[in-house]
């Protein structure tokens, strides 16, 4: 088989389409309806704190059910944050891997959470605080 110009231009895009599709795959698998819907209250919640609204973030947690019942039931915006940080961890995990999404940290309370821009708007602090912090990863 005689090996041409175009054809092997042809294999080598076939080549790098193949390992695209195979990176994309092993990079994260789709999130589950029920995991999206988490994420997207639990960026209701962190919009909230982040604004120093309290009535808010209690909202959004309402409608995460039992991830979000701690939250809900805070009288303060402290306890709200010390909630959050719980439901953290499991947005952490859960965008781990997934494109749009943004894990921060804060070197003040040695804190992380997720949010989907890379513009850093601190929950932890509120409105004093609002851009404490680093891109994790």
């Amino acid at each position: 088989m005689k090996v041409t110009n175009r054809s092997m231009l042809t294999l080598l895009a076939v080549s790098g389409l193949t390992w695209m599709i195979a990176a994309t795959h092993s990079f994260g698998a789709d999130l589950s309806e029920a995991d999206q819907k988490f994420l997207n209250d639990y960026e209701k919640i962190r919009a909230a704190l982040v604004e120093d609204n309290l009535g808010s973030a209690k909202k959004a947690a309402f409608t995460l059910g039992d991830a979000g019942v701690e939250i809900a039931k805070c009288s303060s915006l402290e306890e709200a944050r010390a909630a959050f940080s719980k439901l953290s961890d499991t947005a952490e995990k859960l965008a781990a891997g997934h494109t749009g999404y943004y894990v921060m940290h804060c070197p003040m309370v040695n804190k992380d959470w997720v949010q989907t821009t890379p513009a850093i708007a601190n929950p932890y602090g509120g409105k004093e605080m609002v851009r404490c912090g680093e891109i994790k990863k």
